[in-house]
């Protein structure tokens, strides 16, 4: 493959992925049973939209793109809004109001989707054309069973299917700039406020953070994993704000937002049989948060602070201040692979320190198969590409491969194309960017959100032989030499009233920035 240069990437937005009113041929309504439908080619990413990130700041929403078409597909707005409408809006759920949605997985009982809505609290049921079935708030965890309080933590992150049917759903206890019930200071103003970025955990919150066992029936909480209190992880301060959540054969694998590692569970241990067997088996009687046998039975951690593996319990910075406001999304590739959203820090900015965006360093770390330290493998992200937060891993998609065999058209595309990529969602979306922008500090960072594709290749991670050897530096002064660069960018147009469903208050044509949050393949398509 022809070396990317620093420009490379103007050839790559060019692409530009027109999106054209109708319906999306790739899995519509009218398709044939035993006919083809892309499935493996539909993600879907839930968009906080929220300013300066988002141009048109709203409730929240999740959008469809099919990577095989380029087509967008369904929008799936806040269900929250008319207080009469049951059963999305029962008592204990506050409408109208906003949905800022996080965690999304699809492939249920009947292919339903579940989304997140973390200022809600709550879990909604989708039919697979976006339309809502039912609200339910999660609530052993909920700040307001009788509804309201939104913004309020703990917060819900991520959830994924376990292999019992059952669904997993990461809850995340840290104090937040615009969480009004977060840690104050002596005057009683929020304490984040003293930090920068203003996110921070304390032990006692990081140990009220867990990962939730959710019956896809009944949307009821009938098991927990919590931090464990004894063996060689008890109280392990790296266990504080569960994000990203997948399984394997080996086990379930939490990634910890302020913990820069990722915990891998023995998901069977400490399950109660009689409550959380699988879907249709469950019952919520009786069950507590807290209880000394929902405490995690941890198999390894993968910690991503630890260079050569020689025990990060025992390392200088096994509770350092580098770790926090860290690592969200987890996604791991056919061959084992680990990858995930890393936003490392140069600094530990502690309270009352001047941390400014030159500080953090934006990456994909890549840990390989049975591994538990971080190698230094990483894709390193140029430093127009900002805020990381959800990334999925999926085929190659149609634009990305037009890109790649365009570099050498001596390439068959069904070679180079049939390969796995991976799909970054980024708040602050500026690749190719050199010395432009506002911030000082970092004059790539530059607001305005998108969804960009990469290379997960050999040759094309930090320091590869796509970049001549080199590694990112991240100094826009200096170019940031072997800096990854996308091979698509998916854009999401303002499509007017002429689709029956205007997206934005956008003029038609305008790309909509976003504000990204989780990413993933639908396994069961939205219906167009």
């Amino acid at each position: 493959m022809k070396k990317f240069t620093r420009f490379s990437i103007a050839a790559s937005l060019a692409i530009g992925l027109s999106m054209f009113a109708g319906t999306a041929f790739a899995h519509s309504g009218g398709t044939g049973a035993g006919q083809p439908t892309c499935i493996e080619s539909n993600i879907m990413m839930a968009d906080a939209e929220n300013a300066p990130f988002s141009n048109q700041p709203g409730l929240g929403r999740v959008l469809e793109m099919n990577t095989t078409t380029g087509e967008r597909g369904i929008t799936v707005e806040s269900p929250f809004g008319d207080p009469l409408q049951e059963p999305l809006c029962p008592s204990h759920v506050s409408c109208p109001g906003p949905f800022k949605p996080t965690g999304n997985v699809s492939g249920g009982e009947d292919g339903h989707a579940y989304l997140v809505s973390a200022a809600q609290h709550a879990l909604i049921e989708h039919h697979r054309d976006g339309t809502a079935i039912k609200t339910s708030p999660l609530w052993p965890t909920s700040p307001s069973p009788n509804g309201g309080n939104f913004g309020h933590v703990p917060r819900l992150l991520g959830n994924g299917f376990m292999p019992n049917g059952n669904i997993a759903q990461t809850v995340c206890d840290a104090n937040f700039f615009n969480a009004p019930n977060s840690d104050t200071n002596p005057d009683g103003s929020n304490r984040s406020n003293n930090f920068f970025p203003p996110v921070y955990g304390t032990p006692k919150r990081g140990a009220n953070g867990r990962v939730l066992v959710v019956d896809q029936d009944t949307m009821e909480v009938v098991d927990e994993y919590s931090q464990p209190r004894s063996g060689p992880y008890a109280n392990d301060p790296r266990w504080n704000c569960p994000a990203g959540v997948l399984f394997t054969s080996e086990g379930m694998f939490v990634s910890m937002f302020h913990g820069d590692a990722v915990f891998v569970i023995d998901w069977k241990a400490g399950m109660d049989n009689e409550k959380s067997e699988g879907v249709g088996s469950n019952s919520p009687a009786g069950f507590k948060l807290g209880k000394p046998k929902n405490t995690a039975k941890v198999i390894r951690v993968i910690d991503l602070e630890d260079p050569d593996g020689n025990g990060a319990p025992d390392l200088p910075y096994y509770d350092s201040g580098n770790r926090r406001d860290n690592l969200r999304a987890i996604r791991m590739s056919e061959d084992g692979t680990l990858y995930g959203t890393r936003r490392s820090r140069s600094a530990e900015c502690n309270e009352g320190e001047a941390c400014n965006p030159g500080n953090f360093r934006q990456h994909i770390f890549v840990v390989e198969p049975g591994e538990s330290y971080n190698s230094g493998r990483t894709i390193a992200m140029d430093p127009g590409v900002n805020i990381i937060a959800g990334i999925t891993v999926n085929r190659m998609s149609a634009p990305g491969c037009k890109f790649v065999t365009g570099l050498d058209p001596t390439m068959v595309s069904g070679d180079i194309c049939d390969v796995e990529t991976l799909y970054v969602g980024v708040s602050a979306g500026n690749a190719g960017c050199l010395e432009t922008g506002p911030v000082g500090a970092n004059p790539c960072f530059v607001p305005g959100g998108t969804l960009y594709e990469y290379l997960i290749d050999e040759e094309h991670l930090d320091g590869g032989a796509a970049w001549g050897g080199m590694s990112c530096t991240g100094d826009p002064a200096d170019g940031s030499a072997g800096c990854a660069l996308p091979i698509a960018q998916f854009d999401f147009v303002a499509e007017g009233d002429f689709t029956d469903k205007d997206t934005s208050e956008l003029p038609d044509g305008f790309v909509e920035t976003l504000d990204p949050r989780m990413v993933m393949t639908i396994h069961e398509a939205f219906v167009q």
